[in-house]
């Protein structure tokens, strides 16, 4: 968790990733904005924590163990068609930036994508496509 501030303004996201340094980096990244940000480090794990709390962005990481990043994205859409819950916005974070991967995150639900590495302005501004 990045920022605990409680006040509306703050955006509450929910990091998919596996990696401690790419969740490291986003940390970095994320912390000076009104931000919250929870930690998923597998596709599975991402799921269970979005269907117990209510998330304004997700982060998702697409190459994952247990459950990866497409998958996991096929379950929060089912979920929230199943709760009659509004599609919160979902970024793909990939190393692979075909347009083979980029139709296949499209396609599994996600709303947009960055490529890894993840440069600081891309990431913000990916945001403040989705969350806008």
């Amino acid at each position: 968790m990045i920022n605990q501030n409680n006040d509306s303004e703050t955006l509450r996201i929910l990091l998919v990733e596996d990696s401690e340094d790419n969740v490291l980096v986003m940390q970095l990244y994320l912390k000076k904005f009104p931000y919250r940000l929870d930690v998923a480090e597998n596709g599975q794990v991402g799921v269970d924590m979005f269907k117990q709390a209510k998330y304004d962005l997700v982060l998702m990481d697409i190459q994952m163990p247990i459950m990866d990043g497409y998958e996991a994205t096929r379950e929060i859409r089912r979920f929230e068609g199943e709760q009659g819950r509004s599609k919160a916005p979902i970024i793909a974070v990939t190393a692979h930036a075909s347009e083979e991967n980029h139709r296949m995150v499209l396609e599994a639900g996600c709303d947009d994508f960055i490529t890894k590495p993840v440069p600081k302005a891309k990431l913000l501004e990916a945001i403040q496509r989705v969350a806008t």
